[in-house]
């Protein structure tokens, strides 16, 4: 039986949840494994886990320490969801200065104890400070992923990662994204709430709705394009290989639409970085 240690850094609980939302399902994950540590059960520290797994972001010492910790006590280490491995939201206060932000928050009454985890200068995804031996994104991940993740391990298997566009998965119609021309496929950028209708089965991007489509990893079966009628925001991070995800999808947008009409966007920064801004190498050298 192997032993698994489970712990949180800087996140929501979210993922956490996600694995308790496997509900009945979670037998065969317990019936296979002895929990030796995790916010769930009773437990102050461990000695040894044959798997680690840690969801939130790195934004802390403490969590910095915990991640350590992991490392040297877990023969295999799970970053689990979207802040854990790209930084997800928490990675957005990349763009300030740490004094700032807290400035902002507190005003003149930034408090202060040793009892308070200090912030590291910059929130870092879990693999920018220790090895990671396998992702599971998802903000949060589906159940499914998280049990057959544990399973094949467990059965000395590799684990499936995701590795093709979320594009691939979306049921909606690409059509003249794929014909040559000289002209743009759309002439500026629509936000969501300014269009009377959003065609259901007609791809976002060829109605001039940004979606993140294109550079972000599938696994979520593109439920928002695909049946809430939604664009993707990304929150199953990039796919493999990219780390400038932001600047990729103005690259994807220069083919469809004028450059000029991109200087309407809202917030093309919190968009194209809002999951993977920890990651990344540009913005916090930019805008800070």
């Amino acid at each position: 039986m192997k032993t698994v240690a489970t712990g949180i850094l800087e996140g929501c609980f979210g993922c956490h949840m996600s694995l308790l939302d496997l509900h009945e399902e979670i037998l065969d994950v317990l019936g296979a494994v002895e929990i030796v540590y995790s916010p769930i059960i009773d437990t102050k520290d461990f000695d040894h886990a044959d798997i680690g797994i840690l969801d939130g972001a790195v934004a802390t010492e403490d969590n910095e320490e915990t991640a350590k910790k992991f490392r040297e006590k877990c023969d295999c280490l799970i970053a689990l969801g979207t802040c854990s491995s790209y930084g997800g939201i928490p990675g957005m206060r990349n763009l300030f200065d740490l004094q700032d932000v807290l400035t902002s928050v507190y005003g003149d009454k930034i408090p202060s104890s040793d009892e308070i985890p200090k912030h590291l200068p910059e929130v870092k995804s879990l693999d920018q400070v220790v090895k990671v031996d396998y992702k599971i994104p998802g903000c949060p991940p589906l159940p499914a992923d998280i049990k057959n993740a544990l399973l094949a391990l467990i059965n000395g298997e590799e684990p499936v990662e995701q590795s093709r566009g979320k594009c691939a998965q979306c049921s909606r119609v690409k059509k003249e994204l794929y014909i040559q021309q000289r002209d743009f496929v759309t002439d500026g950028v629509k936000a969501v709430m300014e269009l009377d209708t959003i065609d259901p089965e007609k791809c976002f991007l060829e109605q001039g709705i940004v979606c993140m489509g294109p550079v972000t990893r599938e696994g979520c079966h593109s439920k928002c394009p695909s049946k809430a009628n939604m664009p993707c925001r990304g929150c199953w991070g990039p796919t493999p290989g990219i780390t400038e995800v932001g600047a990729k999808m103005v690259n994807s947008l220069a083919s469809i639409l004028p450059a000029g009409a991109m200087m309407f966007m809202d917030d093309i920064v919190g968009t194209g970085y809002r999951y993977s801004m920890a990651i990344s190498e540009v913005p916090g050298r930019i805008w800070r």
